[in-house]
């Protein structure tokens, strides 16, 4: 029993100082990985839950380069609709013409460099180009804003080169959404911090 054991921490050892040393894409897996998320106070999954109208979904930035920020922004949605939050009802456009009065709206910022601030991603002058995505970085980030300030963020990665098209691209969109909109805030709900809020 020792000998196995001895055997699983050495290939998880090894396992994680090759992962230290490589790409985190390398390591990430076909479905992207989520590395960080944060809340403030003003996160309200009972206001998500309570919208009479889908929310709305702004996309900056290219996880690749090729498609068109339409095209970006429609396979976002899809991946939202297939494997996004199941807490609420929670119904999902690209299209500012169904959400004219949103209070909320998720924003994605894919590619975007270290220089770019994600506290920034909520402001209201923000246009598609200004992440200033290069296609070198695979830093994608989510935020739930609430006016000109984010009520929730998340950072990962889809991986280099992200096809649009793929299901490993809608699993990560919908795990990355997952993390962004929990079903509670772990801010204000200490119980969150002994079992999965998600």
């Amino acid at each position: 029993m020792k000998t196995n054991r001895r055997s699983v921490t050495q290939v998880l050892l090894l396992t994680t100082a090759f992962c230290g040393l490589t790409a985190l894409s390398a390591c990430a897996g076909s479905k992207g990985v989520v590395y960080n998320k944060n809340f403030t106070a003003g996160y309200s999954p009972s206001s998500l839950a309570a919208l009479r109208e889908p929310l709305l979904v702004e996309t900056f930035g290219r996880p690749a380069a090729g498609p068109s920020q339409a095209a970006i922004t429609a396979a976002t949605v899809e991946g939202l609709r297939k494997s996004g939050p199941r807490w609420a009802q929670l119904g999902y456009s690209g299209n500012p013409a169904d959400t004219p009065k949103a209070p909320y709206r998720l924003r994605f910022a894919y590619g975007a460099p270290v220089a770019f601030a994600r506290a920034d991603l909520c402001s209201s002058d923000l246009q598609p180009d200004d992440v200033g995505s290069d296609g070198s970085s695979e830093r994608t980030v989510v935020a739930l804003c609430r006016g000109a300030r984010f009520v929730s963020i998340a950072e990962g990665t889809p991986g280099a080169n992200a096809d649009i098209n793929s299901a490993a691209f809608l699993d990560f969109v919908g795990a990355i959404g997952r993390q962004a909109l929990p079903r509670r805030n772990p801010v204000v709900d200490d119980d969150c911090l002994f079992r999965k809020c998600d």
